[in-house]
């Protein structure tokens, strides 16, 4: 039997704030137009592009990262700060501290993945998320590595925001589908779409990157928007380092390792 912490509900408007803070942000509304089949780039192209414009996979493979930042969400006078850290080859935490909500923190230990914030109590990921999460906590995730991403087709021609982009179609290896958009001009990655699984359900979830910059020699994007059940979320980056990360920072919270040991006990 699970511990009882995990059967909290929370009011129908803080289960609403619950979800709009996915682990990490994903997706973008896309305005198609139509294009030739033959006169569109081939998926791997564009990626391999992206990931040498970004610095390579060597230099995001091999280490941790800590990255910092502000995230506000507008609509509801909320603006706080966060953390994420990560160790090859799938570790993963990121923790939210939001005035008048507390400390949310979310993770993957590369067995275990996990929540918990003072809305939804703590919780153990099981099923599609368990299996979303553990993808992005895959440093080779971010490059669209074909381990993570066997499926990959560009399949049209779309512009967001006034800057023409290629829309590619991503297949994971758990068999969720999203989308990418990679600028013509730049080849950078402007936007994604997915939908992102959550302890409320499937949720339709985006992500705008914008402001590339030089973080510890890599490019990557300064500010991101997220948008997903009506609410939007944006995260400005601070700061990026790369660098070995102590195991310590992956060890689970004690209300999480105590449901771990109560689903062990019952089986």
């Amino acid at each position: 039997m699970r511990d009882s912490t995990t059967r909290y509900r929370p009011a129908p408007g803080v289960r609403r704030l619950a979800t709009t803070i996915p682990l990490f942000a994903l997706a973008a509304l896309l305005t198609t137009g139509p294009v030739h089949a033959q006169d569109l780039p081939a998926a791997d192209d564009l990626i391999d592009r992206y990931v040498e414009l970004i610095g390579g996979e060597a230099a995001f493979s091999e280490v941790g990262s800590h990255t910092t930042g502000t995230i506000s969400m507008p609509a509801m006078g909320l603006q706080g700060t966060f953390e994420i850290f990560q160790s090859p080859p799938d570790q993963m935490v990121m923790r939210m501290d939001l005035p008048g909500i507390g400390e949310i923190q979310q993770g993957y230990n590369g067995e275990v993945g996990w929540s918990l914030n003072p809305l939804m109590g703590p919780q153990i990921m099981e099923g599609a998320e368990l299996a979303q999460t553990r993808e992005q906590a895959v440093l080779a995730a971010a490059l669209r590595d074909e381990s993570v991403v066997p499926g990959r087709e560009t399949v049209e021609q779309s512009e967001y925001e006034g800057e023409t982009c290629w829309v590619v179609a991503l297949t994971w290896a758990s068999g969720r589908e999203s989308t990418d958009c990679y600028s013509t001009e730049s080849g950078l990655l402007l936007a994604s779409e997915t939908t992102q699984a959550s302890p409320m359900g499937e949720i339709r979830a985006t992500t705008i990157y914008q402001d590339y910059q030089d973080f510890d020699g890599r490019l990557l994007p300064g500010r991101m928007i997220q948008r997903s059940s009506g609410q939007e979320q944006i995260l400005v980056v601070n700061s990026v380092e790369y660098r070995e990360i102590s195991p310590d920072q992956f060890t689970l919270p004690a209300p999480i390792q105590t449901l771990v040991g109560s689903e062990d006990g019952s089986r």
